[in-house]
């Protein structure tokens, strides 16, 4: 029998070898990381009854009984369009990419506390439009990435504490470890880092029918230490670092469960993107992008429908605000304001749980003018599809 620390190692190795792909949230954040809440359209805060509440609301790990292992993969295919200002286009056609998530929590009979620990990916992205893209092709494209690749994975221990009957708040504190990848014509980089985070979380239940959720991810900064070659270092690798802030994220959320057939919930996500201003990298002559991101809202909605012998389907929408201006707008961040349609069916057994997720995503189509690469200019349009599925056991 496969003991849980050899599950723990396996199921944290695919971070390490499945590339990431950030199409899914807004700028490079990632956030969905449960196949429950996805189908819900990730409104899941208010109600965080399962062990991936490490990440969604810690605070709510101690409605679990005894013990529960959640493990979560997302499986995502992005198509991207370009069709740039003098007749150029440019598309990407992913196939299905992988992302898992791992979460174990344990509530204590006797004790008002409940704890777990979660290995997941709250930010991540995997673009790749080819050397020969044209936005980056010719003179004064050269030095436009046309690559990008971000793995940031937070392995979390988490502590939640029933303060009395409606009332339980939570704690986490995560060891991050990251690495980038940024390629254009005139340049390569790669580089790593490692930081801590933390994240702090509310449940408040004043009734059966009611409850209210809070969960803060406090920001983090790290100095990626790596090598970078191309036509800008003259052929040569030369030391390189940079450095970025992934910022703060804040959701509140309310849920209603008018009775035990239904439950209803509504989010405010917020990410104070204006933390993030540029992107330099250290060591390199003229190898700096203005970003200035500004801050911006994802709005969630599902609901979930009860039946007999376990069986649940769920339903989401999720709006997802752009979050980087044309001026500084890079095609390696496929942002633009999105609709996410989610369903998805499960099953809650005596011990053995699952639950299967089905996601699609359309954006406005996106013109951008006024960038600071004439190249970029033009009409942009994204589309993805996805697939979620948890699997889990209680005990």
């Amino acid at each position: 029998m496969i003991s849980l620390r050899t599950s723990l190692i396996a199921l944290s190795l695919l971070f390490v070898t499945i590339p990431p792909y950030g199409l899914q949230a807004a700028a490079t954040r990632f956030a969905y990381l449960d196949a429950f809440a996805t189908a819900r359209g990730n409104a899941f805060t208010a109600t965080a009854d399962n062990a991936s509440a490490i990440f969604y609301n810690a605070a709510g790990l101690i409605q679990i009984e005894g013990t529960e292992f959640r493990a979560n993969l997302l499986a995502i295919s992005a198509t991207f369009e370009y069709e740039g200002d003098f007749g150029a286009s440019d598309d990407i056609d992913d196939a299905f990419q992988p992302i898992p998530s791992l979460y174990i929590a344990h509530n204590f009979e006797d004790l008002p506390i409940a704890v777990g620990f979660g290995a997941y990916a709250p930010f991540a992205l995997g673009t790749d439009w080819g050397s020969d893209a044209s936005f980056a092709s010719g003179l004064l494209g050269v030095a436009v990435p046309y690559e990008g690749q971000l793995a940031y994975v937070k392995y979390q221990p988490t502590l939640s504490w029933q303060i009395n009957n409606s009332l339980s708040v939570g704690i986490g504190v995560s060891f991050d470890d990251s690495d980038v990848e940024l390629l254009t014509n005139a340049l390569e980089y790669e580089g790593d880092d490692q930081t801590f985070g933390y994240t702090v979380s509310v449940l408040w239940r004043p009734s059966e029918q009611h409850s209210f959720g809070l969960n803060y991810q406090a920001k983090t900064e790290l100095t990626y230490e790596g090598t970078a070659q191309g036509l800008l270092t003259m052929g040569f690798p030369v030391d390189a670092q940079v450095d970025l802030i992934f910022p703060e994220s804040i959701v509140a959320g309310y849920a209603y469960k008018p009775n035990e057939k239904w439950n209803f919930e509504f989010n405010l996500d917020w990410t104070n993107w204006d933390r993030v201003n540029e992107l330099t990298i250290d060591g390199v002559p003229a190898a700096s992008y203005q970003l200035n991101w500004i801050s911006a809202y994802i709005w969630e909605f599902g609901a979930t429908r009860f039946f007999e012998n376990g069986w649940h389907l769920s339903a989401g929408y999720t709006f997802v605000e752009n979050a980087i201006p044309d001026d500084d707008f890079l095609p390696i961040v496929p942002d633009e304001d999105r609709h996410f349609f989610s369903i998805g069916v499960g099953q809650d057994l005596e011990h053995f749980f699952w639950m299967l997720t089905f996601q699609q995503a359309v954006a406005d189509p996106r013109r951008v003018s006024g960038n600071n690469f004439p190249t970029v200019n033009g009409d942009y349009d994204l589309d993805s599809t996805a697939f979620s599925l948890s699997l889990g056991y209680r005990f």
